[in-house]
């Protein structure tokens, strides 16, 4: 696997959690700002903070969750591709250099 697939990878990865993120927080707003919450899911997201395990199977609380954990990935795999293309910019500059003090010697 050379470097070339692992930074399409890593691209893609990125991406998908990019376009995944980005479905679930609108979903998330459209079904809270557009459709509205009914009172037992204001009241479930309220008790969220309280008690997270026994309300994660509100659908509202784990779309909510969902939203946040995807953003998180969505981070990491940015940072990590950010990474990735510095690592290949870094072993293409040393790779350059050193055939550049091979030509002059």
């Amino acid at each position: 696997m050379g470097d070339a697939t692992l930074q399409r990878r890593g691209w893609l990865l990125s991406a998908a959690c990019l376009v995944l993120w980005a479905a679930s927080t609108l979903s998330f707003a459209w079904y809270a700002f557009v459709v509205g919450l009914s009172a037992a899911q204001r009241q479930a997201l309220e008790q969220s903070l309280h008690r997270p395990l026994e309300t994660t199977i509100e659908p509202v609380v784990a779309l909510l969750l969902s939203t946040i954990a995807l953003g998180v990935l969505t981070g990491l795999s940015l940072v990590y591709y950010g990474y990735a293309q510095w690592r290949y910019a870094r072993g293409r500059r040393l790779a350059l250099e050193s055939e550049l003090e091979t030509d002059r010697q």
